[in-house]
């Protein structure tokens, strides 16, 4: 994290010096580990004619998979008052056209690998020439994005810089550029001869950094505390294959007997060994004695590790098989509920700043829109035997369930 002084002036010396400094190793490696590039797949022999497979059980991305899916599956609902219909009814709108529900699930998914996640919003003008407000998932694979914060106890986010490089296939030169945001402008830079230089600069109404960052709990990766535990259960398993190849080239040791290359081939042919009487005579395959007690029991202890410290439960495992109550269910889940609970403390926040930014630009066309009037509700994708439309009815007809709440239980029922 960066921090410094509010009152900068947006400069090439600027941007570049803060470019310098910024470091993508991390995030990288984590990109690698969530596709299965694990370090297993660069181990080398010495002796390149031993068995060296390399076999990767990709515990990251499937604790990645189990986390956002647990977490953001089903789709943020969004509530307000009656009095703020129409104000709703905008923010739907905003929502509908930006594919708000994608892009939730693409910000979980950032932040569940690197930390954290990034969407850009701007305006841009319709074909029939109205204003559109847009918001985009920024993907941290295809650039980077730096983030200043000042130096107060909030930490406000005063400048974001999301920069990238790419090629010019027609000039065959490599091209880097960075577009700085601050709370009212967009400035727009272009590298040349290895120096900075500003392009343009446009102001905007948003009224604040127009980036918005969603952090993950503790602000780490999902998978980022077991990276060392899936390299050895991936040392493990490829280790168990070339441990059978071995086995499968073994020599055959004849004790006893000298035999030629012509006597070797005609025993293998005939499917008979011959030889001499002798103390100490006999035939042998020349194996490794292998303990493959030992090794499972220290796999199973590694994934019951993995499992422990990601707070991911083995789905396929025994426990979670047959018919299981709501209860027994949510004590198997605990670690997996106190995570997303974290995640949604963190979500939340970037959530309703979205909904402050858009407000802003809503407020700017001649609205009066409170952005804390709308409240953002979260809910577990964990699967659960649904209430009957009868059984709400009922619930309704008894006063227990007002119509409202009624309809966000229905599943049909997209925007309640």
């Amino acid at each position: 994290m960066i921090r410094m002084d509010s009152d900068f002036e947006v400069t090439p010396q600027l941007v570049q010096k803060l470019l310098s400094a910024n470091s993508k190793e991390r995030e990288q490696r984590l990109l690698r580990y969530y596709k299965g590039e694990h370090a297993i797949v660069d181990r080398k022999f010495d002796d390149e004619t031993k068995p060296n497979n390399k076999i990767v059980t990709n515990e990251c991305k499937r604790i990645t998979n189990v986390s956002v899916g647990y977490f953001i599956g089903k789709p943020v609902s969004y509530s307000a008052n009656k009095e703020n219909k129409e104000y709703l009814e905008h923010l739907q709108a905003v929502f509908d056209l930006n594919n708000e529900q994608k892009v939730n699930a693409d910000l979980a998914k950032s932040a569940s690998i690197y930390g954290y996640g990034a969407e850009v919003i701007y305006t841009s003008q319709s074909i029939t020439g109205e204003l559109e407000i847009r918001f985009a998932y920024l993907d941290l694979e295809e650039q980077d994005i730096l983030l200043v914060y000042d130096r107060s106890v909030e930490k406000n986010l005063i400048m974001a810089i999301r920069h990238y490089t790419y090629k010019d296939v027609v000039k065959d030169t490599t091209i880097k550029e960075a577009h700085v945001y601050t709370s009212d402008a967009i400035y727009h830079f272009r590298e040349n001869d290895g120096e900075m230089a500003m392009i343009d600069a446009d102001p905007h109404y948003f009224r604040e950094v127009p980036i918005n960052v969603y952090y993950n709990r503790d602000n780490i990766s999902d998978f980022e505390d077991i990276v060392t535990l899936n390299d050895a259960y991936n040392i493990l398993q490829s280790d168990d294959i070339n441990e059978s190849e071995y086995t499968n080239d073994a020599f055959l040791l004849i004790k006893g007997a000298i035999a030629d290359d012509e006597e070797i081939q005609n025993m293998k042919e005939k499917r008979v060994i011959h030889i001499e009487d002798g103390e100490g005579a006999g035939v042998e395959w020349l194996i490794k004695n292998l303990n493959d007690t030992w090794k499972e029991n220290l796999k199973t202890r590694i994934k019951n590790d993995i499992h422990s410290i990601s707070a991911t439960p083995d789905f396929s495992d025994s426990s979670f098989a047959g018919n299981q109550t709501g209860e027994a269910m949510k004590y198997k889940i605990k670690g997996l509920e106190d995570n997303r609970a974290s995640k949604e403390r963190e979500f939340k926040p970037a959530l309703q700043r979205r909904i402050r930014l858009i407000t802003n630009i809503l407020n700017y066309l001649g609205n009066s829109f409170d952005w804390r009037e709308i409240v953002p509700t979260f809910t577990a994708n964990l699967p659960k035997a649904d209430l009957t439309i009868a059984d709400i009815n009922t619930l309704v007809g008894t006063g227990i369930l007002s119509k409202d709440t009624a309809r966000t239980i229905i599943p049909a029922i997209e925007d309640p």
